[in-house]
């Protein structure tokens, strides 16, 4: 008996080890994520991805673009300071960065490469992303499709210069396929309207240096907004080291984090 019980306890000491070096292990991860928003939101939408790859080992920093407040003058809001917010979020980074760009933050990010193209930015992962190529305008690839649904929840106002938000249900219902209540509350409660300028930009990058990072995209099966066919003929356009494809809407990192953060995941290991 004494020697069954004298097992169970270097067993279990064992395993203690085996978990606290395991931790360990995650704790060292080289990487820093660089989350990128897309229109509409703010860095408060990637809080529950991050929180589940810091529980894996990841840090991150979750950038808030330009434009998010009312009182913001929107014309002033364009893609080169849009980018430039990236580059100040990252200019004191010195471990390998992983630019994580969704929707309209991949151009964003693109052009960062112009601004801030540090030797240590190694991957971008494309969530449901426009990925512009040099020379390029951000939405230059979407359908007329795309832009009709993105318009039935918001207007244009010529005055201000903001895309507004005039319909939260219908904005929310072409930038979700989530059914949950939960969720729906969520993206009304962290929806801001967007500067329209950012999307007269062209986005620049040296086609050398862009050539050598690491890409990966997210396709978004359920979207609406950037639709499977626009995310293909954009995909289709990079030279992609891996794609998957996830059964959500447009807005991932809000109806399934957990879906989101494990593929994220999967791509970096």
């Amino acid at each position: 008996m004494k020697g069954k019980v004298f097992v169970a306890i270097l067993f279990i000491a064992m395993s203690g080890c085996s978990i606290i070096n395991q931790n360990k292990a995650l704790s060292s991860r080289e990487e820093m994520l660089v989350f990128v928003h897309g229109a509409h939101l703010t860095s408060d939408s990637w809080l529950s991805t991050a929180k589940i790859l810091k529980s894996v080992g990841f840090n991150s920093i979750l950038v808030n673009l330009p434009g998010r407040n009312s009182s913001d003058n929107a014309n002033e809001i364009t893609l080169n300071i849009s980018s430039q917010a990236v580059c100040d979020a990252i200019k004191n980074i010195d471990s390998p960065i992983v630019l994580i760009a969704h929707s309209q933050g991949g151009a964003i990010s693109n052009n960062a490469l112009s601004l801030c193209p540090k030797s240590n930015i190694k991957s971008i992962i494309y969530i449901a992303a426009v990925v512009p190529i040099d020379g390029d305008t951000p939405y230059s690839l979407l359908s007329q499709a795309d832009e009709s649904n993105y318009l039935k929840g918001i207007n244009y106002d010529d005055d201000s210069g903001w895309m507004v938000i005039n319909n939260k249900d219908l904005f929310v219902s072409v930038f979700t396929n989530s059914q949950s209540t939960a969720t729906k509350n969520t993206i009304i409660s962290q929806a801001v309207n967007e500067p329209a300028i950012i999307g007269e930009g062209v986005v620049h990058y040296n086609s050398e240096y862009f050539s050598k990072l690491n890409k990966f995209y997210i396709h978004t099966k359920f979207d609406k907004i950037i639709s499977m066919e626009s995310q293909e003929k954009i995909a289709s356009k990079v030279d992609l080291d891996r794609s998957v494809t996830i059964d959500t809407g447009h807005l991932p990192m809000l109806s399934s984090p957990a879906l989101l953060a494990r593929e994220i995941e999967n791509i970096l290991n």
